[in-house]
């Protein structure tokens, strides 16, 4: 039932209703939120499908096609790229970048790094491969790494001399290869340094911090629980003292990997008796003229010396084996080839998450 609006006071003209001629009120146009969110949504979809085509485009282009024009390919996201010398030359020097500090990472996707011993043994298997390699170039620049990690690079090497004696391989040395840089070179018939390299530090090394006086004064305190038959099995805690028969366990373990570098020295340089390399190898560093004279490596140069030596093989094509960028790689400029940070590498490879290592690492080189 509509309402009257009363009559006014005698004297007091009739008004008229506030909302007669007055804009009417605005009006919905029916689009909610909701809305809006679905056209977000769509719009997010095309996208997500649009990166999904074109990462199926890129890998199947990258197996089928062979990659790019006038680059060889070996396995599917690898190429055989060409960095130096006559490109019609018949044989070929292939360049083994060692760089940063030598260490596996996680297991890699399909064409991913698996780390340095990864990058070396595949690059190895290429050359096998391939009768027209007739070198291999180790360019290393690198304070080490991984005891294992270091011995399994230098027995490939060893291994595939004795597969191919008639392969030659020169290890040359950049800025810095020492310690396991250095254990790897020695399975080279030849060592050039530049002049600016530093090398040496020839010995074996296993880092842990302790903080158990810290601990003690803040009222930490681990808890370990172990049997009686096993008193060692929380050694190099770092929450209390370390005893002095795990010092003498420890330094044993020690001491036996430092005579297996010695032993690797002492055979990949048959110009050093035995006593002279254990004189060299006191974890002391070396200027590249002091390596030179001390006979720990056989010249100094630069990359026209490097190339140089290979020079009575004739012609000869220099050529890396690459990892192809991903489409991770291009969106994210990633390198192709992805040698971890240096200085990411050292603290893993000092104090990882499974614990101390023993390492031929210099420290100094962080």
């Amino acid at each position: 039932m509509t309402s009257i609006p009363p009559s006014p006071p005698p004297g007091v003209p009739q008004q008229e209703p506030q909302w007669r001629g007055a804009a009417p009120p605005p009006q919905r146009d029916g689009r909610s939120v909701s809305f809006f969110v679905a056209i977000f949504l769509g719009l997010l979809l095309l996208v997500s499908g649009g990166l999904n085509l074109l990462l199926l485009l890129l890998s199947l282009g990258s197996v089928a096609s062979g990659g790019l024009p006038g680059i060889d390919t070996d396995v599917a996201g690898y190429d055989v790229v060409r960095v130096g010398g006559d490109k019609n030359a018949e044989s070929r020097v292939l360049r083994i970048p060692i760089l940063g500090a030598i260490a596996e990472t996680q297991s890699p996707l399909l064409g991913g790094s698996g780390g340095t011993v990864t990058e070396v043994r595949r690059a190895l298997r290429y050359a096998a491969a391939n009768d027209d390699i007739d070198g291999i170039w180790l360019a290393i620049d690198s304070p080490g790494g991984g005891v294992t990690d270091s011995d399994e690079i230098h027995r490939l090497l060893k291994q595939f001399k004795a597969d191919h004696p008639t392969v030659r391989i020169l290890a040359s040395f950049g800025d810095v290869a020492a310690s396991g840089g250095y254990y790897v070179a020695c399975a080279a018939d030849r060592i050039v340094a530049r002049r600016s390299t530093i090398t040496g530090s020839i010995g074996v090394i296993m880092s842990a911090w302790n903080v158990a006086e810290a601990a003690k004064k803040l009222g930490v305190e681990e808890i370990a629980i172990k049997s009686d038959h096993t008193p060692y099995k929380d050694i190099l805690s770092m929450t209390r003292p370390m005893s002095s028969s795990e010092k003498s366990m420890l330094t044993s373990i020690v001491d036996e990997l430092y005579m297996q570098f010695v032993d690797v020295v002492d055979e990949g340089r048959p110009n050093l008796d035995r006593d002279r390399v254990m004189q060299l190898a006191n974890g002391a560093i070396y200027s590249a003229g002091q390596a030179l004279e001390n006979g720990l490596i056989d010249e100094i140069g630069d990359p026209s010396t490097f190339e140089a030596w290979f020079a009575d093989l004739g012609p000869v094509e220099f050529v890396e084996h690459r990892r192809r960028p991903t489409l991770r790689d291009m969106l994210f400029g990633a390198e192709a080839k992805g040698p971890k940070d240096l200085s990411e590498a050292a603290a893993q490879l000092m104090a990882s998450a499974t614990g101390p290592r023993f390492l031929y690492f210099w420290q100094g080189a962080r």
